[in-house]
């Protein structure tokens, strides 16, 4: 990774902490870099013991996701192949060809020899000279503004050109520009860049600057969140931040209590300017939720349903709510947990939060009372409409133990929907992506967890006050059934039912349905025709595969959360996602998920595309075949139905064909996806 900064220094440390190599790090020889290198005898291992030729992994494979995972060092390696002949790499796969062994086989034995990273072309160079000049300013305005952009931006692929042909990445130095890169590395982008660190070799106190490093890692679906920072966006900062009118007397610290809380750092900056600037990208404000280190696993997950529509408050309701001085008065009260030291036991301070919360929701109430709101004054006009940015509306897809958020309303109407302002996105931010600490103990995790929990009801109040007065308690209620006394003490406290009346006009006896078709009416969002089979660009392909959508609920489950589709006609291909949506009576609760699912109500989204990064199956169908593989997809009753299906019709885990596959599959996402493409990851592949 370009980020890791290795020297002769760090790399000591590093073995005395239990790393160790897999290339030879000895004596240059042919011999020894075979002999002496794990990634080689994992590779011969695999030549020498491929996969039985049996559809399904035996039991001596595990490829659950908490899987018990082990490495062995070179010297255990004889008795690591004598124990498990089956496991050589990759693991669970088909071998490589015999081309491409052999191409990285001797790739290893002349010694693994990396090309020289690619360094900023001229143009590119030009660009990055600009930006870091703007970045590290010593103006105390500058100064802030730049800090609020890398505790934003530290995850980004940021990119200069609409053809993202080269990707950047933000970090903190302690060389200035005009010299190599010195990455200070920290477990929080908010923590301080002044603070000793023995793997980075910098010394305390010493001055650090804000530069562009290229990317020349692998991009992979999973982690990729490409961010424009081109001449537009320059501009449009420049707008937001630089020539806007306030002053900045002195600069926060960066002590955990200030520095984890955005409301008290930043509060120099206009709450409207920095809401604008996250709507601007909102997919990727809310992508790096997703995608980010937090999101690993189902109990990270389970805060959320697994579909839901997002949409936003509009920043020119500023002046109305919330106003920069009631979020000002408010910052105390949005504290977060990464502001308590993660050495304390964070659980203790949960109660502490939901006060917190509490408390400032009634004060918002309150403010809302005050300000008289009247009326049919909640209606469309106080939603972005993003006047022709596709970010307006989102879609949120759980698949189980990952995410994935696209742009527009997409798939099936959702149960619940999200409206959410300022406070709740930099919130969302802060708790989940700069402030979670995968370094932290488990009750930070816990408690960052369930305080999410708080930010998710606060996001659907905001929606279920646009409902009409008499439905929105029966509504809410619905969406929390059998939830426990506390929590529905808690979730039921506010009185925001009583806010007065929508002024959103409706027509018929299902007002959460007619309120997100006005919603994205009124945002006008084309984003959707990529992935919508309803669009009006949809073809007879399109028609009989959106037929999928008549498999009975009570039979999803028997589905993976995602399959991709892969459709051959006349040397076309074409890719569809089939994701499966786990309903739940609630998701108010941290465990025993399974306890409130309802497998009556799921259902099914069948989208034009790739959308997920981790396939759990792939489907390949020539066209001629389409309308019996929507047949017998459709009749699925059993698990042997299912397995039947795939024999006929699946590229599984041990399909001799599957790196060929895996090849054409890539090959259309970059083609077809370019902005949003990268490496699939085959780790949570099937054994079915």
């Amino acid at each position: 990774n370009s980020h890791t900064n290795l020297n002769v220094k760090n790399l000591q440390v590093m073995r005395q902490q239990g790393f160790f190599p897999v290339l030879n790090e000895r004596q240059q020889t042919p011999e020894a870099n075979a002999q002496a290198s794990l990634f080689h005898q994992m590779l011969a291992l695999k030549k020498a013991h491929p996969l039985p030729k049996d559809a399904l992994l035996n039991d001596s494979f595990d490829v659950s996701l908490d899987r018990n995972q082990q490495c062995p060092t070179i010297e255990e390696f004889d008795q690591y192949q004598q124990k498990y002949p089956l496991a050589g790499m990759p693991y669970g796969l088909p071998g490589l060809s015999n081309n491409e062994h052999d191409l990285l086989s001797d790739w290893l034995v002349q010694g693994a020899i990396m090309p020289q990273p690619s360094e900023a072309n001229k143009s590119e160079q030009i660009i990055i000279d600009r930006w870091e000049k703007r970045l590290n300013n010593n103006a105390l305005k500058s100064q802030l503004i730049a800090r609020y952009l890398f505790e934003h931006l530290y995850l980004a692929n940021l990119y200069f050109d609409a053809a993202q042909t080269s990707y950047f990445t933000l970090v903190r130095s302690s060389a200035p520009s005009g010299q190599p890169v010195k990455v200070i590395t920290t477990r929080r982008p908010f923590d301080s860049p002044f603070s000793h660190n023995q793997d980075t070799d910098i010394p305390k106190n010493s001055s650090f600057y804000y530069r562009l490093l290229k990317n020349n890692d692998a991009i992979t679906a999973k982690r990729h969140m490409p961010y424009p920072f081109g001449e537009a966006k320059y501009k449009r900062l420049t707008q937001l931040f630089y020539e806007a009118n306030y002053t900045v007397d002195a600069l926060p610290d960066y002590q955990l209590a200030n520095a984890a809380n955005p409301f008290k750092t930043f509060q120099a900056i206009p709450n409207k300017a920095r809401y604008q600037f996250l709507l601007d990208q909102a997919q990727f404000s809310i992508m790096n939720f997703m995608k980010g280190p937090v999101c690993r696993g189902q109990v990270a997950l389970n805060v959320i349903n697994d579909n839901f529509w997002v949409f936003f408050l509009s920043p020119d309701n500023f002046d109305q709510f919330p106003t920069d001085n009631f979020i000002d008065a408010s910052a105390n009260l949005l504290e977060m947990p990464a502001s308590t030291s993660d050495k304390a036991l964070s659980l203790l301070y949960w109660r502490k939060y939901a006060k917190q919360q509490q408390t400032y929701v009634q004060n918002k109430m309150a403010y809302l009372h005050d300000i008289g709101l009247q009326t049919n004054e909640l209606n469309l006009d106080l939603i972005w409409s993003g006047e022709g940015n596709p970010n307006a509306t989102l879609t949120i897809l759980r698949h189980f133990d990952s995410a994935s958020v696209t742009k527009g309303f997409v798939g099936p109407t959702p149960k619940t929907a999200w409206l959410i302002s300022y406070p709740i996105l930099e919130r969302i931010h802060y708790l989940l992506v700069a402030g979670f600490d995968v370094y932290g103990n488990l009750e930070h995790q816990l408690t960052t967890r369930l305080y999410m929990d708080f930010l998710r009801m606060e996001a659907e109040s905001n929606f279920i006050s646009l409902l009409p007065k008499a439905k929105r308690k029966a509504i809410h209620e619905y969406w929390y059934r059998g939830t426990s006394d506390d929590i529905k003490d808690y979730i039921f406290s506010d009185d925001f039912y009583q806010l007065p009346e929508s002024g959103v006009s409706y027509t018929t006896d299902t007002p959460k349905s007619e309120l997100l078709d006005k919603v994205a009416q009124y945002t006008h969002n084309t984003a959707v025709n990529q992935f919508n089979l309803t669009a009006a660009n949809s073809d007879n392909v399109d028609q009989q595969i959106a037929k999928l959508s008549n498999i009975p609920a009570q039979y999803i489950n028997i589905l993976p959360q995602v399959s991709f589709i892969m459709v051959t006609d006349d040397n076309e291909n074409r890719v569809y996602s089939l994701l499966g949506n786990a309903a739940h009576s609630n998701v108010a609760h941290l465990f025993s998920e399974d306890d409130r699912r309802l497998p009556t109500e799921d259902s099914v989204a069948i989208l034009r595309g790739i959308v997920g990064s981790y396939p759990k199956t792939f489907f390949a169908v020539d066209r001629n075949d389409l309308d019996d593989f929507v047949t017998k997809l459709t009749a699925i009753k059993s698990e042997q139905d299912y397995r039947q299906l795939k024999d006929r019709y699946a590229i599984r885990r041990t399909n001799r064909d599957f790196w060929q596959f895996a090849d054409k599959l890539h090959a259309w996402y970059f083609k077809h996806q370019p902005e949003s493409a990268g490496l699939l990851d085959f780790n949570r592949l099937e054994n079915r």
